[in-house]
């Protein structure tokens, strides 16, 4: 299975990663945020509910969209939950 590394304290859209037609989804989008200080490596693409549970066990912030929800709004909601992130000079 493919991963995908969420950075400490980044926020990621994961809409292009969910496979719809392996499930039904209660959801129309994930967003995820880390708000450890260290890189998570998350499995890609997602197939079940399971897996956005393993996602959610790995310490991370997620927030389920809704139909009619803003995106930008739901970024935010989840960037104010895992802190300010800190200055970088490389991800790695």
């Amino acid at each position: 299975m493919c991963k995908f590394i969420l950075p400490s304290k980044k926020v990621q859209n994961m809409g292009g990663y969910i496979v719809e037609n392996h499930s039904e989804f209660p959801f129309r989008d994930l967003i995820v945020g880390n708000p450890t200080n260290e890189n998570v490596k998350l499995p890609v693409p997602i197939y079940t509910m399971e897996e956005v549970e393993q996602i959610k066990n790995l310490g991370i912030v997620t927030y389920e969209m809704q139909a009619g929800e803003s995106l930008v709004e739901a970024l935010q909601k989840v960037k104010d939950k895992i802190g300010k992130e800190p200055k970088r000079s490389n991800y790695w």
